[in-house]
């Protein structure tokens, strides 16, 4: 909520094509879920497609939509084909395919597969939160599929510490793994620090409401709060999911004074929220790098997190956020007692998470995610100059049991 520097200039935008004569726009299918999709992977897609558009002649193809199941079933049915149907007859430069887990790597991992008949470089974006709880479960034949479907030529994770993981799982080679968080817009202006001393501190929970991010933790532990700061201390809970539940859980724990479960909000509604709060609280058991937590860091809101996914590198105790255990009300009790209590403390904090922020700037990662594409495509184009050989020549000859002897077909009926 204070005025910072703007975000610096992003970086000069690398060209991307397969040779010196390509278009300096080249297209680029883009597959994955509506941008005004409800959750994280769609607030990727919003942003890329309005800064990446700059950059490249995005086709765009939706496989996810919102809504009941007979919708979401149409939209991933026709999607897909539309998708197959562009890789075929279209023939784009770089195909990008946002996967969470599930049947959504089976959906991608088909048209992955497709991608690479068609000689399109294919350029995966893990988003899943439980994608490698998931692929652990699977059984070893499963894995072994999955691995064969996908086969990336760049594979994008949203941290450093994920490209371990994610590289075994998929047998990836290390150089071909790329490290990018998720991006922000960046708010153009902020109003006032608000909540004196004698007024109540405004927490957000933004985010779909379930055991996974933490809100029944969040509940228990406003119910553990000391009275003076449980007095200053509001928190409005919004998303999708679990509404009436979460409602009865507000009812059963006598926090009704202090949690507000208001379902979903609208993107204006969300933001005028977000820009109002003083503390983000998202204390998730598994997460990718959620959007919520970057929106809110740039808006000057001090995140508080668990340390899942990529949240350990963003979110450092105590310097920019909290970071509190998994699964433990009591400990998110004080630090919520700590933040409502300490307003010098809170501002200090969040002016370190606005500054923090502007590294993850959409202009930023617009120029970043160009680059992978080019990259994509510098990888495809050395693979097929690799297998060129002049006319006449047969493939490369190979040593059995020491001797050498050439792969070329034999000619029949003559020297």
């Amino acid at each position: 909520m204070s005025d910072l520097r703007a975000p610096a200039p992003s970086p000069p935008v690398p060209a991307l094509g397969r040779s010196a004569d390509a278009p300096p726009r080249p297209r680029v299918l883009v597959v994955g879920p509506r941008a005004d999709a409800h959750g994280g992977i769609g607030s990727v897609q919003c942003v890329l497609e309005q800064h990446a558009s700059v950059l490249a002649d995005l086709d765009v193809v939706a496989t996810h939509r919102d809504g009941p199941a007979a919708v979401r079933l149409w939209a991933m049915a026709t999607g897909t084909a539309r998708a197959a149907y562009r890789l075929v007859a279209r023939r784009p430069a770089v195909a990008h395919m946002h996967v969470s887990q599930r049947t959504s790597v089976l959906r991608k991992g088909v048209l992955a597969t497709l991608a690479r008949t068609r000689g399109v470089p294919v350029v995966l974006h893990l988003h899943g939160s439980e994608f490698l709880d998931w692929f652990d479960a699977l059984p070893r034949p499963a894995r072994a599929a999955v691995r064969a479907l996908l086969r990336p030529h760049r594979l994008v994770v949203l941290s450093e510490t994920l490209r371990v993981p994610y590289r075994a799982r998929l047998g990836v080679p290390d150089e071909r793994v790329v490290a990018l968080p998720n991006p922000v817009e960046w708010p153009a202006a902020l109003p006032p620090v608000a909540a004196a001393p004698e007024e109540r501190v405004l927490a957000v929970f933004l985010g779909r409401l379930g055991a996974r991010k933490g809100i029944y933790d969040l509940v228990e532990a406003c119910a553990r709060l000391a009275p003076r700061q449980r007095r200053r201390l509001r928190l409005v809970a919004a998303g999708d999911g679990e509404v009436e539940e979460v409602r009865a859980a507000v009812a059963e724990a006598g926090v009704g004074d202090v949690v507000e479960p208001a379902g979903w909000l609208d993107r204006p509604e969300r933001d005028a929220l977000l820009r109002r709060a003083q503390v983000l609280v998202l204390p998730s058991t598994h997460e990718g790098l959620p959007m919520a937590v970057l929106e809110a860091m740039a808006c000057g809101v001090v995140p508080v997190v668990t340390p899942v996914g990529a949240l350990p590198e963003v979110v450092q105790d105590g310097v920019n956020g909290a970071v509190v255990p998994v699964g433990d009300p009591a400990a998110l009790a004080r630090t919520l007692e700590d933040l409502v209590a300490d307003d010098e403390a809170r501002r200090t904090l969040a002016r370190r998470a606005r500054a923090d922020a502007q590294a993850y700037s959409a202009p930023r990662w617009a120029a970043r995610l160009a680059a992978v594409w080019a990259d994509a495509v510098r990888i495809d184009a050395d693979r097929i100059d690799a297998d060129r050989r002049p006319p006449g020549r047969g493939r490369p000859a190979v040593r059995r049991g020491g001797a050498r002897r050439s792969t070329a077909p034999r000619r029949r009926g003559g020297p």
